[in-house]
C-alpha cells in the first residue's frame, strides 16, 4: 500500500511555477481585442431642443400678454378721455362760484359763464345765436331741469336793461346755472379748449 501511494505521488505532474505580474498593469491587447475595439463608436448625444417653434402654451401666454397690453392701453385712454370731459364742468361750476354777485352786471357774468360751457360742450352753431326764451328753453331742455321763476326774470328783464336784479334773483340764477353745469347732457366730442381759452366776445352775444 505504501508502494502503491508513492507512486501516485509521482505520477502527479507538479504544477506550473506562477508568473509573477506587476500590479496595475494594464493587460495585454491581443490583435482581435485591438480589432474589436476599432469597430466601436463614440456616443451620440442627442441634439438640442430648439427655441422654435413654440410650444402652444408659449403661443397662449403670448397672446395674453398682447391682449393685457391692449386693455391697458384702451383702459388708460378712457379715464383721460374721461377726465378731460369732465374738467369743463369743474372749471365753469368753480368760476360761477368764486363770482362775485355784488358786482355791477353780475347776471350778464353768470349767463355769459353759461354760455361759454354750452359753446364747449355743443358748439357755437348751435348755442351761439339762442337769445330769450330759446335760450332758457335749451338750458333746460338739456338738463331736464327747470329755471326758477326768479332766475328767469333775472334773464330775460335784466341781461338786457340797465335794471339790476334782486340778490335773491342772482342767488337762484347762479344756483341754476350750477346744477345744470353738473347736469347737462354734452355731446360725445371732446371739447377741443378748454373754458379759459373761450372768448367771451364770442359768447356774450346773447
Amino acid at each position: 500500500m505504501m508502494f502503491f501511494s508513492a507512486s501516485v505521488k509521482q505520477a502527479t505532474p507538479p504544477p506550473p511555477p506562477a508568473i509573477d505580474q506587476p500590479p496595475n498593469q494594464a493587460p495585454v491587447m491581443t490583435p482581435e481585442m485591438q480589432q474589436l475595439l476599432e469597430q466601436l463608436k463614440d456616443i451620440q448625444e442627442p441634439a438640442p431642443i430648439g427655441w422654435w417653434p413654440l410650444a402652444p402654451g408659449w403661443w397662449m401666454l403670448a397672446g395674453a400678454l398682447i391682449a393685457l397690453l391692449f386693455g391697458a392701453f384702451w383702459l388708460f385712454s378712457y379715464l383721460r378721455r374721461q377726465r378731460q370731459q369732465k374738467q369743463y364742468r369743474v372749471e365753469g361750476e368753480h368760476l360761477l362760484k368764486v363770482l362775485d354777485l355784488n358786482q355791477p352786471r353780475a347776471v350778464e357774468s353768470i349767463n355769459v359763464l353759461l354760455k361759454r360751457v354750452a359753446v364747449v360742450t355743443f358748439g357755437r352753431a348751435l348755442s351761439g345765436p339762442l337769445t330769450g326764451e330759446h335760450w332758457i328753453a335749451f338750458l333746460e331742455s338739456t338738463a331736464t331741469a327747470p329755471m326758477p321763476e326768479s332766475a328767469r326774470r333775472a334773464l330775460l328783464e335784466s341781461l338786457y336793461s340797465a335794471r339790476e336784479p334782486s340778490n335773491d334773483a342772482l342767488e337762484d340764477l347762479r344756483g341754476y346755472a350750477i346744477q345744470w353745469v353738473r347736469k347737462h347732457q354734452r355731446a360725445d366730442s371732446t371739447p377741443e379748449v378748454a373754458l379759459d381759452q373761450q372768448a367771451t366776445a364770442g359768447a356774450s352775444n346773447v
